[in-house]
C-alpha cells in the first residue's frame, strides 16, 4: 500500500511544469520534523528533486539550495519544539520517578550524551529513521544551540552533497 501511494505521488510530481519547485524546501522540512518525518519519506524528496532536474529546466544548485534550506529549517524546528517541551516532560512524575531511582545511570548517560552530541547530531541527519527525532532529542537533552547549529549546518551539507551526487548521476549515467 505504501509503495503504491509514493509510485502515484512519484508519477504525479513527474506531471507538474518544472516552476513547482516550492515542493522542494517543503518535502525537506516535512521529512525532519518530529514524528511528521516518519511518516514522510526521503524517496519522496529524492524523487521530485530528480524529476524537476531531469526536465532540464532547473539548475541542480537551486534545487540542492532549497533541499537544504527547507531541512536546515525543519531541523531547528524540531529542536527548538525539543527545547520548549523540555521542561514539561522533566516535571512529569514517572520521568522523575525513573531518575531518582536511576541517578547514577542517569548521570552516565547524560555525559555520554554531551560527549558524543555532534556525532549523534551528525549520524542522525544521515540516517533515515532517526532524522525526524534526533534535533527534538538534542531538544529536550539540552544541548545548547550554538553546538547544534554548527553541526546541524555540517550534517545538512554533507547530506545535501549526498543529494546533489545521486541526482546528478541520476541524470547523467
Amino acid at each position: 500500500m505504501v509503495s503504491s501511494f509514493i509510485d502515484s505521488v512519484i508519477i504525479w510530481v513527474a506531471s507538474l511544469p518544472p516552476e513547482v519547485i516550492f515542493l522542494v524546501p517543503i518535502l525537506a522540512f516535512l521529512e525532519t520534523l518530529a514524528i511528521v518525518g516518519l511518516f514522510v519519506s526521503g524517496v519522496l524528496l529524492l524523487s521530485t528533486v530528480g524529476i524537476i532536474y531531469a526536465q532540464g529546466d532547473t539548475s541542480l544548485l537551486l534545487l540542492i539550495s532549497l533541499s537544504f534550506a527547507g531541512a536546515i529549517l525543519g531541523d531547528h524546528f524540531g529542536f527548538f519544539l525539543g527545547h520548549l517541551s523540555a521542561p514539561a516532560l522533566w516535571k512529569k512524575k514517572w520521568i522523575r520517578k525513573k531518575l531518582l531511582r536511576h541517578k547514577h545511570a542517569y548521570r552516565k548517560f547524560r555525559k555520554l550524551l554531551f560527549r558524543s552530541a555532534p556525532i549523534a547530531i551528525c549520524i542522525g541527519r544521515l540516517s533515515p529513521p532517526i532524522r525526524s527525532i534526533s534535533p527534538f532529542i538534542a531538544g529536550v537533552s539540552g544541548i545548547r544551540f550554538v553546538h547544534f547549529f554548527f553541526y546541524d549546518l555540517l550534517a545538512c551539507s554533507v547530506w545535501v552533497a549526498g543529494l546533489a551526487s545521486i541526482v546528478y548521476g541520476a541524470k547523467h549515467l
